[in-house]
């Protein structure tokens, strides 16, 4: 299908798509090639390598060659970590707009000219997301698909705190500016997209969901947290710092917009549900309870007592 945007609007406004990539060599490939089939006449191509050892940086210098003015490469020499790699995109970005994608992910024909479309119809918007395939790596599969009926959330800054990061990074295109003037933040050294997002969110506009898929999103083993711990006094799991990443951006809202309290206290309580395994069960549970007075979760922890802590939902 023809997503070519039906012009409301005198010219093509430049997008710049943001691809930050580590030693993704093969699957960033695939992912320039859909960016590079879109049928949307004026984007450029910014890639942040975190200083790959795979050939990556050479292969991108080859794309810059053969491409002439669509490429703009962040090359390190070192690894700095995602959230440093991301900056290094982010302030290389020249476009009215920008869309974000990880190196291995991939763009479906028409996803910027529809993005855009309706971004410049609808000028109240600042970040526009949209469904992905969920597929995997090896078969090349559908899995999944990354919003569900509970997950096509349309709002503005409060949603986007109280529900977390609902849009999927490499569905997401944000107006750039109401970017945050500083980008990501780098206490954050893992998972500071989210924060981005609740920030560009608190420069004004609105972030809404058009229901169609137009990317996929590649699950293997090198994209799922389970590395970086962090070393806890007690024996009940492991804490990563993705999960440290997460309530610590509810304490930088909390400091930053206490305007938004009851949405960041909501969401830090839903943070402290889910890593009910990994700390102290029952004071976890109650620390949950005490924020947001869940029936549900006060249910479950009295079932835990009266079974002896045999039983933990």
């Amino acid at each position: 299908m023809n997503h070519k945007p039906k012009k409301k609007y005198e010219a093509w406004p430049l997008v710049s798509i943001a691809i930050i990539t580590y030693n993704q060599k093969d699957f960033l490939r695939e992912c320039i090639e859909s960016c590079l089939a879109q049928d949307y006449p004026n984007f450029e191509i910014v890639v942040a390598d975190d200083g790959s050892s795979d050939g990556t940086q050479e292969m991108l210098l080859q794309y810059s060659y053969h491409y002439h003015g669509k490429f703009v490469l962040r090359l390190s020499d070192s690894n700095q970590g995602i959230t440093a790699n991301s900056n290094l995109a982010h302030f290389a970005c020249s476009g009215k707009y920008i869309a974000w994608m990880g190196g291995d992910d991939l763009m479906l024909p028409g996803k910027l000219s529809r993005q855009v479309e309706f971004m410049e119809n609808n000028s109240n918007c600042t970040i526009c997301y949209h469904n992905l395939d969920v597929f995997d790596s090896d078969t090349g599969q559908t899995l999944s698909y990354f919003n569900d009926k509970k997950k096509q959330i349309n709002g503005n800054v409060r949603e986007c705190i109280k529900y977390g990061a609902f849009n999927g990074a490499c569905s997401t295109m944000i107006k750039a500016s109401n970017a945050p003037h500083n980008g990501f933040d780098g206490t954050l050294p893992v998972v500071s997209d989210w924060l981005y997002w609740v920030e560009t969110l608190a420069n004004g506009g609105t972030i809404n969901y058009i229901d169609e898929v137009l990317g996929r999103y590649r699950r293997h083993t090198n994209n799922v947290s389970v590395d970086d711990y962090i070393e806890t006094h007690e024996s009940v799991g492991n804490i990563t710092k993705y999960d440290l990443d997460g309530l610590n951006t509810c304490n930088i809202i909390l400091a930053r917009y206490p305007k938004y309290m009851p949405e960041a206290i909501y969401m830090y309580s839903r943070r402290i549900l889910s890593l009910r395994f990994k700390l102290n069960y029952r004071m976890a549970m109650w620390t949950s309870f005490c924020l947001t007075r869940n029936i549900k979760v006060l249910l479950a922890l009295m079932i835990n007592i009266i079974t002896l802590n045999k039983v933990k939902l």
